[in-house]
């Protein structure tokens, strides 16, 4: 479990390292950003979920491609849902297919797919409703004292959680068994 917990810490940081970006750079909100930026956001999370498995460079892949497709799925649904419903519904998918990933890419065994599925589920469920409850102090015109990136962090921390410790915990029976080399 402490490398999950490691992987949160990183992926938390990579977030707020993000924000920095947009925010110090004055980074306009355009489609190629955003992909962009969720490209690179989710490579972390494939990174901490590889290293979990110990298939780092197949888990970096794995949330390259889960962040195009999240990004994607963002703007293609904001212009019909708005901006919080797109964010949602865009999180959700991209636990989905981490959960594909990480079930199917990074584990050998693999994963049943209903297991699959299910962590996918569970994570956007779990790890929504924590985005949720803090994405409102994540964007937006800054205070002002200025941005606290140290609570920017722990906003990270809270909203990723939940998804990567869905996704990252062994399946049952499997916790003993070593792994795969």
């Amino acid at each position: 479990m402490f490398q999950p917990i490691l992987g949160i810490l990183f992926v938390a940081a990579v977030a707020t390292i993000g924000d920095f970006i947009w925010y110090h750079f004055g980074i306009r909100q355009t489609i190629l950003a955003g992909v962009v930026h969720g490209a690179a956001l989710l490579m972390s999370v494939g990174a901490a979920l590889g290293w979990s498995a110990r298939h780092v460079a197949t888990g970096v892949k794995m949330g390259l491609v889960a962040g195009v497709i999240g990004a994607l799925s963002y703007y293609a649904l904001v212009n019909g849902v708005g901006m919080m419903t797109a964010m949602i519904g865009a999180w959700a998918v991209v636990w989905i297919a981490l959960a594909i990933g990480e079930g199917r890419m990074l584990q050998q065994p693999r994963r049943r797919w209903l297991d699959v599925i299910t962590r996918g589920l569970v994570a956007a469920a779990l790890s929504g409703v924590a985005f949720y409850a803090v994405s409102s102090g994540l964007w937006g015109r800054a205070p002002a004292g200025g941005r606290n990136y140290l609570l920017q962090y722990a906003r990270w921390i809270v909203a990723w959680a939940p998804g990567i410790v869905t996704i990252a915990m062994p399946s049952r029976g499997t916790a003993s068994r070593p792994a795969a080399r």
